[in-house]
């Protein structure tokens, strides 16, 4: 990569002027940072250095140590030639051979192209969504979903082995699993012909005896739907799932039996609905790893014993406490409270460990931003556990929210306070639209999705406009072809007669997503290729406003130029789909 070559010129500048007794310098691999400047006026990149240097030796004027860097900088076939701006910024000013060989570089990698192996050797885990399993996977879980899809992908391309895993808490939480089986048990009933009264979700709706299902049985009792119970079509529709299984079977069975069965089955059918939701939507769980397994493999015990024995924990009130605070927490946390049941601190902190004795040497957690004060309580449990918490980063996503033809969506299409991203999203506007807008902005804002503009198929709907941008691509590809222009390899063809600016700029952009992807994995901000699809769409079409690819009737262009635009053509088709493809959107071939 280009930015690689500067950094060692600078290095190589820097050690010249050393020992030519210019610069006083201590340290031999003094960090160097390349960047891209805003105002093309300004070169192709830009050091800052000089003024990087002043301040760690103590020199007064930058300007003079950047004029010592460029008398003591070595030749190179890239540079045309460097500048010194402002304070003293090093502006580097190169040839547009250095564009035209990295086309080579993208023609040869292909689908590696961008890609590194900076992180082989690393295991690293994502855990993300973990919604509780008492309702569908919503849009607030969907923005969690393709962070964690996404990251993990940009993870993979700098070499990392990555896993994806979804927590199912079936065990601490059981109050909530037991009501929503009550609230399923319910529904069934109605399916049974008994007619059921449901209470208002609110002071301002009245109380509602629906008929059973599918009609009344005068002689069965008339049930009551509790107040706090789950409501939403959701579970009418796995009620109806098990009474087309099980028929009145049921019924009769004893109350035992029963509570058992619905807690087991519809624990089952909704992990199986969020798992066909997150499908839709492009995510595949490589785990789905069981909280309640912490507790049959003794996991949490023996957690809380290795604690113990470690006198990380203490004894008062009858409960046993975590010494937390020795770890950075505000204060210390019960491990087992007074009544001998394990706290969700110690579930947790069992969790974490079995994610490194899996060989895992990261962990990355995606919470929504509610479990803020939460994060703290982990890495002491992780740290006190004998884990390096450093190696547990924690993300917290912003809300989000949907727009409907300019008012705010604040109620699902299925009867429930939960706005489902399948049915409320996905279905209405597609996996791209919705994966790509959720990428549109880093986690750490609020973030809004206009449902009619997603659909929209013009260019002021983002992923229209880059989907477009990749499938003009690849129909300018096959109109070449049709025409009898077969795309030669980039080795033969005239590279030096692409030297229109617009050309260049496109080269350019292809240059940086290397970069690009580096960037966005470590500042774990994937809302960075939206950016870059979009600016690279953007280049794309003033490229075609001032420069014709194939030959029209009343605008000639030579075979080479031909040849040599095509080429350009198919490294941008190559670059804007392997973006496309980290981020989960379909790179179509035509629109």
């Amino acid at each position: 990569m280009i930015t690689s070559v500067l950094i060692e010129l600078v290095r190589t500048a820097l050690q010249n002027a050393k020992t030519a007794g210019e610069l006083p310098l201590d340290d031999d691999n003094f960090p160097v940072q390349i960047e891209t400047p805003r105002n093309k006026q300004f070169g192709d990149y830009s050091s800052n250095i000089a003024l990087t240097l002043k301040k760690a030796m103590g020199l007064n004027d930058s300007r003079d140590i950047a004029q010592r860097i460029i008398r003591h900088f070595p030749d190179s076939p890239h540079i045309d030639h460097l500048e010194i701006a402002g304070p003293g910024f090093l502006n580097f000013y190169l040839k547009p051979t250095w564009l035209h060989d990295a086309m080579l570089t993208i023609e040869a990698q292909d689908t590696a192209y961008g890609t590194n192996t900076r992180l082989e050797g690393e295991t690293i885990l994502i855990e993300f969504v973990s919604a509780n399993p008492t309702g569908p996977i919503s849009v607030v879980n969907g923005r969690a979903a393709v962070l964690g899809d996404v990251l993990a992908s940009l993870l993979a391309t700098q070499g990392a082995e990555v896993s994806r895993e979804y927590y199912i808490n079936d065990a601490l939480n059981s109050l909530q699993l037991e009501k929503f089986a009550n609230s399923v048990a319910i529904r069934y009933a109605q399916f049974l012909g008994h007619p059921v009264v449901v209470p208002p979700a609110d002071e301002s709706s009245q109380e509602t005896l629906e008929p059973g299902t599918p009609q009344t049985d005068p002689a069965k009792a008339v049930l009551h739907f509790p107040k706090d119970g789950y409501r939403g079509e959701y579970v009418k529709d796995i009620a109806q799932s098990i009474f087309e299984e099980v028929g009145t079977h049921l019924e009769t069975a004893p109350a035992e039996e029963k509570s058992d069965y619905f807690r087991t089955a519809t624990l089952k059918q909704m992990i199986a609905t969020q798992r066909n939701a997150l499908q839709a939507f492009g995510i595949e769980f490589d785990t789905w790893f069981y909280e309640s397994t912490l507790y049959t493999e003794n996991s949490v015990e023996q957690t809380i014993e290795s604690l113990k024995a470690q006198e990380h924990a203490y004894e008062k009130e009858g409960a046993l406490w975590l010494k937390s605070t020795e770890f950075g927490d505000e204060k210390d946390r019960v491990l087992v409270r007074s009544n001998e049941k394990a706290t969700y601190v110690a579930a947790d902190i069992a969790y974490h460990a079995n994610k490194f004795q899996r060989g895992n040497t990261k962990l990355i957690n995606i919470w929504g931003a509610d479990h803020h004060g939460y994060v703290a309580r982990l890495k002491a449990g992780v740290a006190a556990a004998g884990y390096n918490a450093k190696n547990l980063d924690i993300i917290l996503t912003q809300m989000v929210s949907l727009v409907r033809d300019g008012e705010a969506v604040i109620g699902g299409k299925r009867k429930g306070n939960v706005i489902e991203l399948k049915e409320d999203l996905v279905d209405d506007i597609g996996k791209d639209a919705a994966r790509f807008y959720f990428l549109l902005n880093s986690y750490e804002t609020p973030a809004t999705v206009d449902v009619e503009l997603a659909k929209r198929q013009t260019n002021d709907n983002p992923v229209y406009y880059v989907q477009y941008a990749h499938a003009r691509l690849a129909n300018i590809l096959r109109r070449a072809e049709e025409q009898g222009f077969q795309l030669q390899p980039v080795s033969v063809v005239d590279r030096s007669l692409l030297i229109e600016p617009s050309e260049l700029d496109v080269l350019r952009k292809l240059t940086e997503y290397p970069n690009e992807l580096t960037s966005a994995t470590n500042e774990y901000a994937p809302h960075r290729l939206t950016r870059f699809a979009m600016e690279l769409a953007s280049l794309l079409n003033g490229f075609y406003e001032n420069c014709r690819v194939l030959p029209g009737k009343d605008d000639p262009v030579s075979a080479e130029l031909t040849q040599a635009r095509l080429s350009l053509v198919n490294g941008a088709r190559i670059v804007l789909r392997n973006l496309l493809n980290v981020i989960g959107v379909t790179p179509v071939e035509k629109m």
